[in-house]
């Protein structure tokens, strides 16, 4: 991993170190890798569920604010042109 950036090594040891915490879990699968893989992917699930719902607050309270601009379109029109981009 060292050949890797240092933002990305960094981030990938911190999954790391979340997904060891199940080890005893994991190691007992048949394919202990895959299982591994799959704590990693449910940790980052949970992480971007919790920022789905803080997003969603925030969308709301700006909503609820005395203005006339649709922050759900504003954010979903700024999203779908910076896909477009690439």
């Amino acid at each position: 991993m060292e050949q890797l950036p240092e933002k990305l090594r960094v981030s990938l040891e911190k999954i790391l170190e979340t997904s060891n915490e199940h080890e005893e879990a994991y190691m007992q699968a048949e394919n202990a890798s895959v299982a591994q893989m799959w704590v990693a992917i449910g940790h980052l699930n949970e992480k971007v569920q919790n920022l789905e719902r803080i997003v969603n607050a925030q969308r709301k309270a700006l909503n609820n604010l005395d203005q006339d601009v649709n922050v759900n379109k504003h954010l979903d029109e700024n999203l779908e042109e910076s896909l477009r981009r690439y």
